[in-house]
């Protein structure tokens, strides 16, 4: 059963969702947008978002098990290994808000280092093993022949400012991470050149929302409400992400940068937002341009790019796209036309 909580004076169903980047910054106007009270998307479904930090999405998936949070954004190459192993587990994905993957390997400038096969015999710096940035390097490369247990060394080394001075003091070759902690670390003037991704990830997408399966019938509804809300708000920051920046501050000030200017901070925060935001929209080669949609073959893609295709016969336990249709029916301009109306 969802938890109900206390929203503004009102009982409401109240989602709790996982974060598993573990801070609430502009990286997550799209969902937060309809929490503002000059918006209220949430509250006009009739439903509450309740975002609780977490440590990377090792404690996210614990979390949805067992039952302490109703979803969160879970990277199917985190969750996919998990499956294989027990088909059984209470977790089913239903809307996918990242359409394109947002993980990868930075170095150094100046390094020696221009590809991934050059990584072989590198100490590699992550967040930690239970880090997007940790699961899609090591998908990488097993993909191009690299045993990740044996041919590199892992090193924890937080994120923002402390990983870019371990990664610029030599403590670490590389830094596997995930677009908004690499501009965070950019912004804290750790300058940074990507490695090309291995070819395997121009099939996949980023990640995806999942709830407990033996949730999702009984509280179906809910959900569709939930994700309409995520939905409006994505349309509204992708359409002015400067108004969104601002009001996110409104909501979370805690967030804002200290001791900067605003026009410093919000240059910071847009470096954070931008590396993403076009990864909220379908890509020009998906299909299928509904919010959260995602497929049978880029699950299998997911699969394969994990060595994991002759584990798993079916993926049709894995996603359902049943509440998609309801979710996207919505009047997008009249979401447009408030992003007009408050940024006047």
């Amino acid at each position: 059963m969802l938890s109900v909580h206390q929203s503004r004076g009102q009982s409401l169903p109240t989602i709790r969702l996982g974060n598993a980047a573990g801070i609430v910054d502009p990286q997550l106007i799209f969902m937060t947008m309809g929490q503002h009270p000059k918006i209220d998307y949430y509250k006009q479904e009739g439903c509450a978002l309740d975002i609780i930090n977490m440590s990377g999405s090792g404690q996210t998936m614990q979390a949805i098990i067992a039952g302490h949070v109703e979803t969160s954004s879970l990277a199917p190459i985190a969750y996919l290994p998990v499956f294989a192993k027990n088909p059984n587990v209470d977790v089913v994905y239903v809307y996918a808000w990242l359409r394109s993957p947002h993980w990868g390997v930075a170095v150094k400038p100046d390094s020696a280092i221009k590809s991934l096969q050059d990584l072989k015999g590198k100490n590699i710096g992550i967040r930690n093993k239970g880090d997007t940035g940790y699961f899609g390097a090591v998908g990488m490369l097993k993909e191009i022949g690299i045993d990740p247990d044996k041919d590199v060394e892992w090193i924890s080394v937080d994120q923002g400012g402390p990983a870019g001075d371990a990664l610029y003091r030599g403590r670490i070759d590389a830094m596997a991470f995930w677009d908004g902690g690499f501009a965070r670390m950019e912004t804290a003037g750790f300058k940074l050149r990507y490695l090309p991704n291995s070819p395997g990830m121009q099939q996949l997408f980023g990640q995806a929302y999942c709830v407990r399966r033996s949730d999702f019938k009984k509280n179906r509804d809910v959900y569709v409400r939930f994700f309409r809300a995520m939905a409006k708000s994505t349309v509204f920051a992708y359409a002015d992400t400067d108004l969104a920046i601002k009001l996110h501050w409104d909501l979370y000030p805690e967030t804002k940068p200290k001791g900067k200017t605003d026009q410093e901070a919000m240059a910071e925060a847009r470096v954070v937002v931008n590396s993403r935001r076009d990864k909220w929209m379908p890509a020009p080669w998906q299909a299928d341009k509904r919010f959260g949609a995602m497929n049978a073959d880029e699950w299998r893609a997911q699969l394969k790019f994990l060595g994991l295709e002759g584990t798993v016969p079916s993926v049709d336990p894995i996603f359902t796209a049943d509440i998609l249709d309801d979710v996207n029916n919505f009047d997008r301009d009249k979401v447009l036309a408030l992003v007009k109306t408050l940024s006047s």
